[in-house]
């Protein structure tokens, strides 16, 4: 994916990086031509090294994790026990960020679940942050099966339920399909999910003069990583956020993919929940977050009735 909101003030901030694509685009398309490179996925990630604060700035105790990927990659991430006076729900989160910057920008949207009792790992993909390595796919799933399986290591008795925001969706997604890790999950959540990459590009660059001269590099983006061409492979309760207006992936991208999931599964708990506000900025309203915790604790859809609000999770 090409951009991003990132809470900061209250107000979603885009970061499109059409100069940035472009010159990786040609580059990329020059070692194709060359070497016959045949992964150019390094087009849509933009890591940023630099942590500008920690869990601790809010007042939160967390734990620096090192972990080490099948490949020898060491990665980076913070253990954010539940905390406060809310007791441990004795289930913890896989959080998988956002495009651009890193943990400590993107962890934001998720320090309220430390405080209501669910523990989370903050994981930096190879890239970003301390983690080391080049963020490439599908090098980056790798990254993904050791953190859960950290987790699972060092907290056997919790469930494991992964989130993943924007492009984090993705990685999520392409995580579960792999049949080995469904065995340890006990749901998803989505937040503003995309239903492909090379789409959520196009539509993201098409708002902008700069975008358009990148618009025709986008058809050289892999697609075999595209959430909607594995949906087919993940048979587990899942909720699916996405708001109205969101600007950076289209609403209708989460409504798709969720339509097309309940095609592949209609007896399992699909969940649909109306977002607001730009883009990722679901857990900003408290309504939200609530509904949240209702899933992570319980992850089965609510009734539709005649009287429901936008925060019930539907089918």
């Amino acid at each position: 994916m090409l951009s991003i909101g990132i809470t900061k003030t209250g107000n979603a901030r885009n970061l499109t990086l059409p100069w940035a694509v472009l010159s990786k685009a040609i580059a990329c398309l020059c070692v194709l031509a060359l070497s016959g490179c045949t992964s150019l996925s390094t087009l849509f990630f933009y890591p940023q090294k630099t942590l500008i604060s920690t869990p601790a700035d809010v007042g939160l105790d967390y734990q620096d994790v090192w972990l080490t990927a099948a490949d020898g990659t060491q990665l980076h991430a913070w253990w954010i026990p539940a905390q406060g006076s809310t007791p441990d729900s004795n289930n913890m989160v896989l959080y998988l960020h956002g495009n651009a910057e890193n943990i400590s920008s993107h962890s934001h949207s998720i320090y309220w679940l430390a405080k209501s009792g669910v523990s989370v790992l903050s994981l930096d993909y190879r890239g970003f942050g301390a983690s080391q390595g080049r963020a490439l796919l599908p090098d980056m799933l790798e990254d993904l099966t050791a953190a859960a399986a950290w987790m699972k290591n060092e907290y056997p008795d919790k469930d494991l339920i992964v989130l993943g925001q924007s492009i984090g969706t993705v990685l999520a997604i392409n995580f579960a399909a792999q049949a080995p890790a469904q065995q340890h999950i006990k749901a998803l959540i989505l937040d503003a999910p995309l239903t492909a990459i090379g789409s959520a590009a196009r539509s993201s660059l098409s708002s902008n003069l700069l975008g358009w001269l990148v618009w025709p590099f986008t058809v050289f983006i892999p697609n075999q990583w595209d959430s909607s061409k594995h949906i087919d492979k993940i048979d587990l309760p899942v909720l699916i956020m996405h708001s109205p207006t969101d600007s950076i992936i289209p609403y209708a991208q989460g409504k798709k993919l969720h339509s097309a999931w309940q095609q592949a599964y209609p007896a399992q708990q699909l969940c649909w929940l109306d977002s607001q506000g730009p883009h990722i900025m679901s857990f900003a309203f408290p309504e939200l977050r609530k509904a949240t915790l209702q899933f992570i604790e319980q992850p089965k859809c609510q009734p539709q009735t005649a009287t429901e609000n936008s925060t019930s999770l539907k089918r």
